[in-house]
């Protein structure tokens, strides 16, 4: 630690020894390093969705489909599953239990919107003119419309009750009797490891690149949320777009910070908060995660979609079928 230097000019507060790892993403170690790991994931059978970097930390995302193809045709470091702290819910889906059943995926302001995205002001005009009318339990007499609740208030409620069912609910993915079967086919990704390993820890890559002795290397699979920013490619892809930054650091000053998302790099997020022209830069490593509101209509349409198609398939499954009339006569040569 050297409380004189300063790897990044613009950030004075930053202080200490990055090893180059504050490079900018399209440094050409780093896509050297994204072309060596995706060519050995292809070469046993995989594929790499997404390379997100970290200071410290290279988190590859593999296509979990993928994993089928591989050949355990060699032997690989050994696999353990890490699963998600007790108050640990990132990227699990917005599930909001007030809202009918528990398959229903979407809010009442999003089932009026018909889970569309539009701009906020017309959003909460469309809402104001549309939210049902409700009924004094006491009285019953009608009750002055609801004030519909903003992006950012259905994000965070939302995310507020599925963590209560969350933390409720019994959890057996940790068993202790060391028995249980999980979906993750770990002699595949063992395989996978190998690979990548192997092709870093190369005498000449390891000199020029120096991945492994700055990186811990993570495999992962992509979220597929799209309420979340889980890899770089979706960060890139928000840019200019609203989001959420929830952090979360040691001396429990944990808050939400909203805002365009500027940019994301291997250090930090930065936002335009609320569009005001303040750019506020976020350490990784104090944000638990970045939610995206427009995500919301998205994910909402897709939900919908999926719960058609499965009435769909019941309706189908429960179709009488009726025999046409024969005659006898039409079977009698």
């Amino acid at each position: 630690y050297d409380p004189d230097n300063h790897p990044i000019p613009h950030q004075p507060w930053r202080r200490g020894d990055t090893d180059g790892c504050h490079d900018p993403l399209t440094a050409s170690w780093r896509l050297e390093a994204e072309s060596i790991i995706s060519d050995a994931v292809a070469v046993v059978g995989a594929k790499v969705e997404d390379v997100t970097w970290y200071m410290a930390k290279c988190v590859i995302s593999i296509n979990e489909q993928s994993l089928s193809d591989v050949v355990s045709y060699t032997e690989g470091p050994e696999v353990r599953v890490v699963y998600p702290d007790t108050e640990d819910i990132v990227g699990h889906v917005f599930d909001d239990p007030d809202e009918g059943t528990d398959n229903e995926l979407f809010t009442e302001e999003d089932e009026i919107l018909d889970f569309e995205q539009y701009d906020e002001e017309t959003e909460y005009e469309i809402l104001k003119a549309n939210m049902p009318e409700e009924i004094d339990e006491a009285t019953g007499e009608p009750l002055p419309p609801r004030e519909p609740r903003s992006r950012e208030e259905r994000v965070i409620e939302m995310e507020e009750e599925w963590t209560n069912r969350w933390l409720d609910e019994p959890r057996e993915e940790k068993p202790a009797d060391g028995m249980f079967s999980h979906p993750v086919d770990t002699k595949a990704l063992s395989v996978v490891s190998q690979a990548i390993i192997t092709a870093l820890e190369d005498d000449q890559v390891e000199q020029k690149l120096q991945i492994l002795s700055r990186h811990d290397v993570v495999l992962t699979s992509p979220l597929d949320n799209p309420c979340i920013l889980d890899s770089q490619q979706e960060f890139d892809a928000a840019r200019d777009l609203d989001v959420y930054v929830e952090t979360r650091d040691p001396w429990g000053s944990n808050r939400v910070l909203g805002g365009k998302l500027v940019d994301r790099n291997a250090m930090d997020v930065i936002i335009n908060q609320d569009n005001s022209g303040r750019m506020v830069t976020i350490p990784n490593s104090m944000i638990h995660q970045v939610l995206l509101p427009s995500g919301l209509a998205k994910g909402n349409a897709r939900m919908k979609a999926d719960l058609d198609a499965e009435d769909n398939e019941e309706e189908e499954d429960g179709w009488d079928v009726e025999e046409a009339d024969v005659e006898e006569e039409d079977y009698v040569e």
